[in-house]
């Protein structure tokens, strides 16, 4: 088993977690345990503010195939979250899960809605003239 280590986000990055270059920081520390052969206990402890756009580049990236879901359940734990954390965190790894199972159907889904939105601003645009 692999020795652990507490990272704490507040530590990493402050009181504030809402930015995705935050989240990219606290997503690279992880790493970068696990690469040292560390498990990390992940403390949520102390913090003002958080959204799920911090979440989404801390977290969500682990699930991209990189690694096991065995392998984080193994390797990382969520201490000090209160209930309102512990949904939105649930949330977005529910979330990585499904996209990252179906990222092409997604990443296709998008498009499709990006397109037609750009098309029909396009239409709109010249309809008035």
């Amino acid at each position: 088993m692999a020795n652990r280590i507490t990272l704490k986000i507040y530590d990493l990055v402050g009181p504030i977690w809402v930015s995705t270059d935050d989240g990219q920081k606290v997503f690279d520390k992880i790493v970068a345990a696990f690469k040292a052969d560390y498990a990390v206990d992940l403390s949520f402890a102390n913090h003002e503010n958080l959204i799920s756009s911090f979440l989404n580049a801390a977290i969500r990236q682990l699930y991209n195939g990189s690694y096991s879901e065995d392998f984080l359940s193994r390797h990382l734990a969520y201490v000090d979250l209160d209930d309102d954390d512990r949904i939105m965190l649930d949330r977005t790894i529910d979330n990585a899960k499904r996209y990252f199972a179906n990222r092409d159907a997604y990443d296709q889904a998008w498009k499709d809605v990006v397109d037609e939105e750009v098309d029909e601003e396009f239409d709109e645009e010249f309809d008035e003239e």
